[in-house]
């Protein structure tokens, strides 16, 4: 593979990137590690993080809630490619599963545990809480290497297959770690007012996981060492190295996993960086499909507010109207709303399932409008 970035390096692409170079880097992580360092400066009281967590709640109807959709979006408008013999016959499959089959199951379930739920057994949805905090920490380690990989191939540096090994591999190790971490301590959260399970991993897990996220690491480490070197040889500059994929990479697994550092206000926006994230790749596949097809503005603006609708639909109004007609009361901030947390708990899972499908290599849209446009 590093062979072949060097017969790239006078290619009109040595110096792609989806926006610029250093507006990838603040965009796909970089920025979330500045907003860390500014909180850890300022020492914020218990007071400023209550509001902070009140700006960043407003700020999910914009940012967080939207990618959501957006992927929503994405997804099922590539119905017709699945219609028509489009895509490719495994990822019609994983379409089927993820599209139809998973999210009814899904909704069965959620179904089921909000009846048991009001007649007093939380422990289906008890489960359902848990599953998605499982998923939350697969679906950010997955993202993370996702953008390693897609900015390399962006930009035509393609990591060699060792390094894209230990990449993967160390990813899960990380999560593992993070999830035994963050469980270790027999606390049960809740969303909305629906309290998950009380978990409490024992401490030789705990152990035994951060050793194995602090090897994998290390042999990571070592191999993105050893490529970048190589690199550095062929005398390429920072510009053509996929290094805005990486920092999305190491941002998520040590800052956003909270194996570097748990900072509560910096807890409270990380769902936005994570978000925004998203959104810088959906906004350049968004820009060279609107360009490839002749669009005017307004196609591009109706994408744009079709997902800020369908996110207040899908996490606000849709629910809220089905807790208000139940409890005859506006779901509110530190009360109990059924509706809420099960959607909430519905579109993330769901959420992960389908961008397991939408990303995937192969996917023929994507290689079409982000890699080949």
């Amino acid at each position: 593979m590093l062979t072949q970035t060097q017969t790239d390096f006078h290619s009109p692409v040595q110096h792609r990137a989806l926006f610029t170079p250093w507006t990838d880097v603040i965009l796909l992580g970089g920025g979330s590690v500045i907003a860390l360092l500014i909180f850890k400066a300022l020492h914020l009281n218990a007071a400023i993080v209550a509001q902070l967590a009140i700006v960043m709640l407003v700020l999910a109807n914009f940012v967080n809630h939207p990618h959501f959709a957006y992927s929503y979006q994405l997804f099922y408008g590539s119905w017709k490619d699945v219609k028509h013999g489009a895509m490719p016959a495994d990822l019609t499959r994983r379409w089927w599963l993820a599209g139809f089959i998973a999210p009814a199951a899904l909704a069965l379930g959620l179904a089921i545990g909000a009846i048991l739920w009001l007649n007093g057994y939380p422990l289906v949805l008890g489960i359902g809480l848990n599953l998605m905090g499982l998923l939350v920490g697969w679906h950010y380690v997955k993202q993370g290497f996702g953008m390693a990989m897609m900015d390399a191939a962006y930009k035509k540096r393609y990591w060699p297959a060792a390094t894209r090994k230990a990449l993967l591999m160390n990813a899960y190790a990380c999560w593992v770690a993070a999830w035994a971490l963050g469980n270790s301590t027999q606390i049960a959260r809740d969303l909305w007012g629906v309290l998950g399970i009380a978990m409490n991993v024992p401490g030789i897990v705990v152990i035994a996981a951060c050793i194995t996220a602090a090897g994998t690491t290390a042999w990571c480490g070592l191999e993105i060492y050893r490529a970048i070197k190589q690199w550095h040889a062929q005398q390429l500059n920072w510009k053509q190295l996929p290094l805005a994929g990486l920092t999305a990479y190491l941002v998520t697994l040590y800052v956003w996993m909270g194996l570097i550092s748990l900072d509560a206000a910096f807890v409270l926006t990380i769902p936005f960086f994570h978000s925004l994230q998203y959104l810088t790749v959906i906004g350049r596949y968004k820009a060279n499909e609107a360009k490839a097809g002749g669009w005017g503005k307004g196609q591009l603006l109706s994408f744009v507010v079709t997902g800020a609708v369908l996110g207040a639909i899908g996490f606000w109004l849709l629910p809220g109207a089905l807790d208000y007609a139940r409890t005859g009361k506006v779901p509110r901030l530190g009360g109990t709303a059924l509706a809420v947390a099960c959607c909430w708990i519905f579109i993330n899972v769901h959420h992960y399932l389908i961008d397991n499908v939408l990303w995937r290599q192969g996917n023929p849209k994507v290689k079409k409008y982000l890699f080949d446009a």
